[in-house]
């Protein structure tokens, strides 16, 4: 069963966004600007790079949950499938494959970064797309949990981003630091990947809250 919640869920994705091809050219598209409008200028610093690498992944994260919410509201999926599992296994179905399809979406991020961005190097490939991806899924897990909140929500879609902004500052704040700081220190910092593992538990917790707290009422 749990197999056929993830199957519907990767077809939601597609519906909706004409798959993670649609990603790829928003990334491409926003890492673009930022390379025509600054870094032919001004190179920017690792720092800066990994700043807007954050932002974009918010952005990436921001519609490829909202676009799955919608056609999982629109083809009364979620009201369906409740009569065969709990709220729980369905929502971490939907986080696990939204989750990886930002991991897929975030290699490429980290390889156009590279090739666009002088200070972006493809030695440290594997560490720049592990702390996306922690990051990604951090932010799945936080906007599937406020959209199921949003489907019994008069204001739908708009709650997302109301909530999800504020939701996300500690994330940023902490995570891009501790990004930060793997790099500087000596080897591989573990406290650093720790932290944001860390908001990734929370984050997952408090989502399956969330749908509990909404199943009993």
């Amino acid at each position: 069963m749990f197999l056929n919640l993830l199957k519907k869920d990767f077809f939601l994705i597609g519906r909706s966004l004409g798959g993670i091809v649609s990603l790829f050219t928003l990334s491409v598209s926003v890492v673009f600007i930022f390379y025509t409008s600054i870094e032919v200028n001004e190179v920017l610093s690792a720092r800066s790079i990994r700043g807007l690498k954050w932002a974009i992944i918010f952005l990436l994260n921001f519609v490829i949950v909202s676009q799955s919410l919608w056609e999982e509201r629109e083809s009364m999926g979620w009201e369906a499938s409740l009569a065969y599992v709990s709220p729980t296994a369905l929502y971490v179905s939907k986080s696990l494959t939204i989750w990886f399809c930002t991991i897929l979406v975030n290699a490429f991020l980290v390889l156009i970064l590279s090739v666009f961005f002088q200070n972006m190097s493809l030695d440290r490939g594997f560490g720049e797309w592990l702390f996306a991806s922690l990051g990604s899924g951090c932010l799945v897990f936080l906007g599937v949990s406020l959209g199921i909140i949003a489907f019994e929500s008069r204001l739908k879609e708009i709650i997302i981003p109301l909530l999800q902004l504020p939701f996300s500052i500690p994330l940023f704040l902490f995570g891009l630091e501790a990004e930060n700081r793997y790099w500087v220190e000596v080897g591989f910092y573990i406290p650093s990947v720790g932290l944001l593992l860390f908001f990734l538990l929370f984050y997952a917790t408090l989502g399956s809250i969330m749908v509990e707290t909404l199943k009993n009422e």
